[in-house]
């Protein structure tokens, strides 16, 4: 089965991906942690913090264009990577060591097959 894990990042995860020794820690975290879990990842990106984001939304048939996220939140979609797995148990345990966890979340979802929708 394949299980996307949505990376949910604090505002100072996104603010140490730039220069200096916060990013390096930051990256040196991130390289440690792909090289642990590279057997099962099938998939997955970095993305920028929601301020760069776009919410597109039908408002009474009309279409209406938000800059920035759709939720106000504390934490941000950092990420994602999509795990292929024999159960969700295994994704928890994949997920369990995520530097992310330090200050922010993780969330799993299975993924479901386009060609099983009828």
């Amino acid at each position: 089965m394949k299980v996307m894990m949505l990376i949910l990042e604090a505002p100072e995860d996104f603010a140490a991906r730039g220069d200096g020794p916060a990013a390096q820690v930051y990256w040196e975290q991130w390289q440690a942690y792909s090289q642990a879990v590279n057997d099962k990842v099938v998939g997955g990106n970095v993305l920028p913090d929601g301020s760069q984001a776009t919410t597109i939304r039908r408002v009474n048939g009309e279409r209406v264009v938000q800059d920035g996220p759709y939720a106000d939140s504390k934490e941000s979609l950092g990420g994602y990577m999509i795990f292929e797995v024999e159960s969700m148990d295994e994704a928890i345990e994949l997920a369990s060591t995520c530097p992310s966890l330090e200050r922010g979340a993780v969330e799993l979802r299975a993924i479901v097959p386009m060609d099983s929708i009828a």
